[in-house]
């Protein structure tokens, strides 16, 4: 096994001493997408070809680049090769020959149809954490978010250009505790985002009127 360099500022990929795991990239599955560069710009690239490659990789087999890696690149490597559309990345442990990724996309099992419904009235449930207040700013490009706490009291304001930031950050700073409270929050947000670059009036809870 080779040996590699620690991680340098020039946006090298680091690596432990013993590099245990060959990460491969099958260039003829590859379809361009490009979230592994996105995620991993230290060890992917898509290249002039839009076909995604490894830094510092070395071509094997029949267009298939590979480059080996240790625990330090472990999981930012399973991380690219699991939002890969098309499968396009592996990773193997070199001397067993274990594929690292834990998933199975072409064992076919049983599909579960499920209808899709809710009723408010019955199902809806007060988050114990508290609420939120959406209001978006077109003239500025900002959503302007007020989290009231459990007992009614304004603790919070978060502002961002996009629905996703947002959400993520209110997330992130644990202001929600249920998921159909975050799902709404996305929903509302998203509405929110769409009424300022549409020019179109935005009320909570109603359906943009386009």
């Amino acid at each position: 096994m080779s040996l590699f360099k620690k991680h340098l500022s020039n946006g090298s990929f680091s690596g432990s001493i013993m590099a245990d795991y060959e990460v491969r990239v099958d260039r003829k599955k590859c379809i361009g997408a490009g979230f592994c560069e996105k995620l991993v710009p230290r060890m992917f690239k898509v290249d002039a070809k839009n076909r995604a490659t490894l830094n510092n990789g070395v071509v094997v087999g029949d267009e298939a680049v590979a480059l080996t890696v240790g625990d330090t690149d472990l999981k930012d490597s399973v991380m690219a090769a699991k939002v890969c559309p098309s499968y396009a990345i592996s990773v193997a442990n070199k001397a067993t020959g274990e594929n690292m990724l834990d998933i199975e996309p072409e064992m076919h099992i049983p599909v579960k149809m499920i209808d899709a419904h809710y009723d408010s009235m019955k199902e809806w449930s007060m988050d114990p954490l508290g609420f939120f207040t959406i209001k978006p700013f077109p003239d500025e490009g900002l959503i302007r978010v007020r989290y009231y706490n459990a007992k009614h009291q304004l603790a919070a304001e978060i502002e961002g250009k996009t629905a996703e930031e947002l959400y993520n950050t209110i997330c992130r700073e644990g202001l929600v505790s249920g998921l159909s409270h975050a799902a709404y929050l996305g929903s509302e947000l998203q509405k929110a985002e769409i009424a300022i670059k549409k020019r179109l009036l935005y009320v909570q809870d109603d359906p943009l009127k386009i």
